[in-house]
């Protein structure tokens, strides 16, 4: 059973941290996808704050680092 500020939170029915980061990142990719992957644990971690769920910034990277494998250059053990 979900909270009320569960109810009342932009994404609120997505399942899991994972869900809310890949969202986002279907967001940012659609309007640029030509951005440093630090650009995108940036936004994501900021745009995922802002929608009230408290995500650490390692594991927007490390979830971010999954999603984009393959498509942007990064270093998988600095992420940078």
């Amino acid at each position: 059973m979900k909270t009320e500020e569960e109810k009342h939170r932009h994404h609120a029915g997505y399942v899991s941290h994972q869900d809310v980061i890949h969202k986002c990142l279907l967001t940012y990719w659609n309007l640029s996808h030509n951005m440093s992957f630090q650009w995108y644990v940036m936004n994501i971690h900021d745009s995922t704050n802002r929608k009230g769920y408290t995500i650490s910034k390692e594991e927007v990277e490390s979830t971010l680092a999954h999603f984009l494998k393959g498509k942007i250059d990064f270093c998988r053990h600095c992420f940078k």
